[in-house]
This record gives structure tokens, sequence and C-alpha cells, in this order.
């Protein structure tokens, strides 16, 4: 049925016993309708089941039996708490003894429908385009995100985009080059983010970083709440109010932040103002621009000079319709 890597840097899918100091390498895991736990170490659990259920879903496998064994019983209850929480599950049991399930749980999961199938095959294709890799569990939790924007659009107005491979394309794989501007660890604020872009990609992409989504409305923002809530993230929080309001806040405070991005505030040197209050000495403005640029830019040129702001700029192709974005990165050195 197929197999996939579990990535060294995810820190999962180590073998047992393993641990010699060095960086573990990649290990290959079968995609069947079993997987045996014994095989890892049980720390490692979390990671591995959630990619592993995502990954059976991509290869068509909707019946899984996960063994764990019966012991303490330590290892079972940690199984059945992920797959709990797990949005991809339907519904999950201990597997009977009639059916060799001694010390396992079955677990049914949801059948792809075809926008899933269509979308997460264009997140795929697209990423590889622009020389970057999803893996399912990303890939999953983005067709996740995807098809609840399409249901709460009815009565949220939250996007006008509906087609699965222009979502793909142009809510989420557009996210993909901003994420090596961030650093590591950062608390980034999306502002306008209404359906939540670019925050929710950009977590799902680079899972180290705290993520607040500012919008102004409270329908997107109830939206924004239950997404975080039903794809299990941790680190992001969703909050109602404009940056105007919101900047006096974090003055002088703990609250701000190392990167402040905008894909929904058209005017660089307005974001600028807006961002720049919530923005700490070394940090970071990342404005999401279509390809004309320079423009914005000029126009942005004496509070750029004012801020002693650092300018970088960088275009790149979006897969599909081959429309160009463009990124301008303003970042602060902590000098005027």
């Amino acid at each position: 049925m197929g197999c996939f890597f579990l990535q060294k840097q995810l820190n999962i899918g180590m073998e047992k016993g393993r641990d010699n100091g060095n960086e573990p390498a990649p290990v290959q895991v079968p995609v069947e309708d079993v997987l045996d736990l014994h095989c890892f170490q049980p720390k490692e659990a979390p990671g591995l089941l959630g990619e592993y259920l995502h990954a059976c879903r991509h290869a068509g496998i909707y019946s899984v039996r996960i063994i764990h064994g019966k012991g303490r019983g330590v290892l079972r209850d940690r199984v059945h708490s992920i797959v709990k929480k797990s949005p991809l599950v339907v519904t999950f049991s201990e597997a009977p003894l009639s059916s060799g399930g001694w010390g396992a749980t079955l677990v049914e999961l949801k059948e792809r429908g075809r926008f899933e199938k269509d979308f997460i095959t264009a997140l795929d294709e697209g990423a590889l385009v622009m020389g970057a890799t999803l893996d399912h569990t990303q890939m999953g939790l983005m067709a996740l995100h995807a098809g609840e924007l399409l249901a709460w659009n009815r009565t949220a107005n939250l996007t006008a985009i509906t087609e699965p491979r222009e979502m793909a394309e142009k809510l989420f794989l557009e996210s993909l080059p901003v994420s090596e501007y961030v650093p590591v660890a950062a608390r980034l604020l999306d502002i306008g983010s209404g359906g939540g872009f670019p925050g929710i990609p950009l977590k799902l992409i680079r899972p180290d970083m705290d993520v607040t989504l500012l919008d102004g409305k409270r329908k997107k923002i109830n939206f924004l709440k239950y997404v975080v809530r039903i794809l299990g993230l941790k680190g992001v929080e969703a909050r109602q109010g404009r940056a105007e309001q919101f900047a006096p806040k974090a003055v002088g405070s703990k609250a701000l932040f190392g990167v402040v991005i905008s894909k929904a505030v058209g005017d660089l040197d307005k974001l600028l103002r807006l961002s720049l209050p919530l923005v700490g000495p070394d940090g970071v403005v990342i404005a999401m621009k279509g390809a004309a640029m320079e423009n914005e830019i000029a126009l942005a040129r004496a509070t750029i000079e004012r801020e002693g702001l650092q300018v970088r700029k960088t275009s790149y192709r979006l897969p599909f319709s081959g429309i160009m974005r463009g990124l301008v990165v303003l970042e602060r050195t902590g000098k005027k």
C-alpha cells in the first residue's frame, strides 16, 4: 500500500534503543491496515499515530488496527486519547479477540470526499512545483481547514475562492515561501486574518511559532476559534479587534511580537503604521503583495527611513495560474 517517512526533525519514529547522541535518521513506515506501536518508543506514539492516520486516509485505508498491547494500559489509554481528539476518526473500539485483536484498538476513519481528494492532489503537486514538500498531516489539516472554510462561507463570507485547486494555490501554497523569513520560535501576529490566512498555514508549516490571529469581525473570529479547536492547534489564539486598538496594549510589555504579517492590509505604509508599535526591537514586518510592490515601497520610503528599517524583497510564481506574488520583509535592527 506504500509507505511514508517519519522525519527526524519531528523527533518521532526513532527505532527502539537507537540513541547514541547522533541525530536519528528518518524511519520508513509501511502504510497498511495494521500499525504495531511496539516497534517504537511510547513517547513517540502521538506524533507517529497522527501522521499514520493521515497517511492511511491518503492511501484509501479507512479501517485501521492499532496494536498497543494490554500491559498496564498506559499505551492503550494514550492511543484512545489521541484518536478521540482526531478529526479524522469516526469511531474507535477495542478489537475483539475473535479478530486477533488482543491489545489492539480498531479505528474507523472518515472517507475522503471529492473536494478533499482534489484539494490534497493540488497541494501535493503545487508544493512540488514550488520546490517544497508537505507531509500527510500538514495536507490533511489544510484540507480540513479548507472544507470548514467552505461550510462556514455560506454565512460568514470568508472567501470568494471556492474551487479546490484555486483554494490550494491562492490560500495555502502562497504561504510556503513566507516561512523562511520567520525566525525560529517567533511570536507572530497576523493582522486581518479573515479565514486564517496566512497565519494558520504558517503554523502548520512551522509548528515552532506562536500565532495570534487578529480580525475585526466577530463572525470571522468565531470561525477561527472553531478551526483552531478542530485542528488541535496549540499556541494559536484568535482575537477580535483592530490593530490600532490592539497596539497600546502591547507597547512596553512582553506582548510585543517578533513578526507581524498581513495579506489583508493593502497599503504598505499603512501596514507599517499599524505594525511597528507591535513589533519588538529586532522584529520583522512581512507584507504579502502582488508583483508590483516597488511603488508601495517608494510610497512608504519616508516611514522606512525614519524607522531605520532594512528592506528585503522577493518574488515567486504560483504553481498553476502563474501569477506572481511578492514579499516585502522589513526588519528592525534595534537602531534608528
